[in-house]
């Protein structure tokens, strides 16, 4: 680019900003008209005065040197899509000190010689045309992304950090409640995602994926929004069908189930070929009666694996087939249970660890109440568990119930 070119996007920058060309030559510690000269080609920029005009007009030096400049503030963008980001002067306040952030890590990266690699992976998806397609194209993309990032199928520990592993700026902070995160993707700070900090961690974690989807699918919007009022949209249930499917593998979800004798079928047929009488040896049987069935506390063990909330796993489950539509409603509606286990097995408070040995304890309660449910153990052997595991007997025998 010549002095003239960068003169004129200088000169666009600056009538976007506002600020007055003394207020630039005061900024930059230089001699009075010298911003003219600059403006008008007239003048060499320096490489430490182009560092300055990033940090005066928040914008990355690469904007210097591109095509043109961003039509629309990403602020104000983002305040035209979600005006309830401007009724509250607080949440705009924490959103802009977000977004600004994000700047001056891209500035930064910059001018260390850092490069800020963003993920090279968009899925060119057509828009669905209804809840069916959206669903399948987000789990799809779920299974496709889980390859490519080695996943397999564990569960994710630290989602934000798989997206910042990817380039991608994260950040949690007050948002109006109905409204659980904002995808951005913009030349001035590349892209982000800004989550609820007020919303509980499964949530968030949610979340954090669903706006994941955004970034992998959507990359060509600006500004992307969740919220309640547009939850029915097909782009926002693709996204949700991704968020369920990358933080519950379907086949994770199944060696679970089969690591506590569930999701296998009540009645079994097995035939075992003999060669030598070219013939099959045939057996049946038939699983225990309560062994098969997912009960809440099967519920909880699997959100608290994969870390999610109850219902959360209660649709993923129903999608993957392992029960109807009327057994789903029947453990949505004992979710107090669930619930309460989950407390439980998680042994936090404000998302906060109580307990050194809180992954030990919860894989032998989750154990200890499946034991007495199926009458393998008595009342006073699972008292008894309560104690060592230092946990109220009262408490866990009425999640036993049922």
């Amino acid at each position: 680019m010549d002095q003239k070119d960068l003169g004129k996007k200088l000169k666009e920058l600056q009538e976007k900003s506002g600020l007055t060309q003394e207020e630039v030559e005061k900024a930059l510690n230089l001699p009075p008209k010298a911003f003219t000269h600059i403006k008008g080609g007239a003048r060499k920029v320096s490489t430490l005065e182009l560092a300055k005009f990033s940090e005066l007009f928040h914008v990355p030096i690469s904007d210097f040197f591109s095509n043109e400049i961003q039509g629309e503030d990403l602020l104000v963008a983002l305040c035209r899509l979600a005006p309830g980001l401007e009724s509250d002067s607080k949440i705009h306040d924490q959103v802009a000190k977000c977004i600004q952030i994000c700047r001056e890590g891209v500035f930064l990266k910059e001018v260390l010689g850092l490069s800020h690699q963003q993920t090279s992976r968009f899925y060119a998806c057509p828009l669905p045309k209804n809840i069916q397609e959206a669903q399948h194209q987000g789990e799809e993309v779920a299974r496709e992304e889980r390859r490519s990032l080695e996943l397999g199928d564990i569960p994710i520990y630290d989602i934000g950090q798989v997206l910042v592993s990817q380039g991608i700026w994260t950040a949690q902070t007050e948002l109006p409640n109905e409204m659980s995160g904002l995808f951005l993707h913009h030349a001035s700070l590349g892209m982000a995602i800004i989550i609820n900090a007020t919303h509980m961690h499964t949530r968030q974690r949610f979340s954090y994926a669903h706006e994941y989807a955004h970034a992998l699918l959507d990359a060509s919007r600006t500004v992307t929004i969740s919220n309640a009022n547009n939850a029915r949209d097909l782009i926002e249930i693709r996204a949700n069908a991704f968020a369920s499917a990358f933080l519950m593998p379907e086949q994770g979800i199944a060696n679970l189930l089969r690591s506590i004798g569930k999701g296998d079928e009540s009645r079994v047929d097995l035939a075992v070929y003999d060669a030598f009488a070219e013939c099959a040896v045939e057996a049946h049987y038939r699983q225990t009666a309560t062994s098969q069935k997912i009960s809440p506390a099967s519920i909880a063990w699997i959100a608290h694996r994969f870390g999610v909330s109850y219902q959360a796993a209660v649709y993923r489950l129903q999608n993957l087939r392992y029960f109807k539509a009327k057994e789903r409603d029947q453990l949505l509606k004992e979710a107090s249970r669930g619930k309460a286990y989950l407390r439980i097995l998680r042994l936090t408070k404000n998302n906060e660890v109580l307990d050194q040995n809180q992954e030990l304890k919860a894989q032998v309660i989750h154990l200890a109440i499946e034991a007495f449910q199926r009458e393998e153990i008595s009342r006073g052997r699972l008292l008894d568990l309560s104690n060592l595991l230092e946990l109220p007997g009262k408490e866990l025998l009425q999640l036993t119930c049922g």
